[in-house]
């Protein structure tokens, strides 16, 4: 890979690697920390793609055990401020950021596979591919997830009113 087409790739998938770390740290520090720390082992990586599709498929891979390996590491994520969290990662997008608080408070694999659901538009097949998990699982964990988040979503809308 040229220094050309690694700023390139760096410049594409920045902000997805962000999120996707973000879902499972909940800090920006960790976060930031996490995508540095895949594309340093990016720059160092000596093998080619088989396509670009592989390439996102292995940043996301990465992504997801870099955060695990820090969270594991690190268990200052226990005191969260949700809301102040989706400020961070939705400044801009007041839609999403509704949206995202309730995301954040699901499990990170629920979060992380409807966020390559939703946002990032792969397919449960894909999914399964990128996680090393069955199509099956993939779906079991949507269907969860997706009744997780309805529940959390309903239980604000009752809140409210």
């Amino acid at each position: 890979m040229t220094n050309l087409e690694f700023d390139n790739t760096v410049k594409q998938y920045i902000g997805m690697l962000y999120r996707i770390a973000f879902n499972y740290l909940k800090n920006k520090e960790d976060s930031e920390d996490s995508v540095q720390n895949v594309f340093i082992r990016l720059y160092n990586y000596k093998k080619d793609f088989k396509s670009e599709e592989h390439l996102k498929a292995w940043l996301i891979r990465v992504t997801i055990n870099e955060s695990k390996r820090i969270l594991n590491n690190n268990k200052k994520y226990a005191a969260i401020d949700i809301e102040k969290v989706a400020d961070e990662l939705y400044a801009d997008e007041i839609e999403k950021r509704d949206f995202s608080i309730e995301l954040m408070k699901l499990n990170p694999t629920y979060s992380t596979v409807l966020y390559l659901y939703y946002y990032e538009g792969y397919k449960a097949e894909e999914i399964a591919e990128i996680l090393s998990k069955t199509s099956a699982a993939v779906n079991l964990i949507l269907s969860r997830a997706r009744k997780q988040l309805k529940e959390l979503l309903q239980e604000d809308y009752h809140e409210s009113y």
